[in-house]
């Protein structure tokens, strides 16, 4: 998985690279990664969710090779993006209001600031869910 590990134990959010190669990730970037692991880990204690940069532009959280999940917050971009495809969201959903072309994988949703989150836990956890199954 691109040599990047996360592990979330006993409350406790612990980034690794296998490889010398530096994640680049912000105190805000793993603010959100922590929030939707623990999400997940809350509903599903055995999820197995690692923290990869896949692109220069984003994040992204998977689970095996699938990501289900990427994300942007910087001072001039907030924005995360889930993989929607396949699960059951409406496509008048106002929280995907920023994306217009919903016959693709990732559906984006503006986020304005960190405590928005919460309001994408049950997309996200559906998200995982579907996506950790696919392979």
């Amino acid at each position: 998985m691109n040599g990047i590990i996360i592990k979330y134990e006993n409350g406790v959010l612990t980034v690794k690279s296998q490889f010398d190669k530096d994640l680049n990730a912000s105190e805000d970037d793993l603010l959100i990664s922590e929030h939707f692991i623990s999400a997940i880990k809350s509903k599903y204690p055995d999820a197995s969710v690692s923290l990869e940069r896949r692109s220069d532009n984003y994040l992204s959280l998977c689970c095996g090779p699938n990501d289900f999940l990427r994300f942007k917050y910087t001072p001039r971009a907030r924005w995360l993006s889930v993989a929607a495809l396949n699960l059951d969201i409406s496509p008048d959903d106002p929280r995907f209001a920023a994306q217009k072309n919903k016959g693709v994988r990732f559906w984006r949703a503006n986020i304005c600031d960190i405590s928005d989150l919460d309001r994408f836990d049950d997309v996200v956890i559906s998200s995982y869910l579907f996506n950790s199954k696919v392979e």
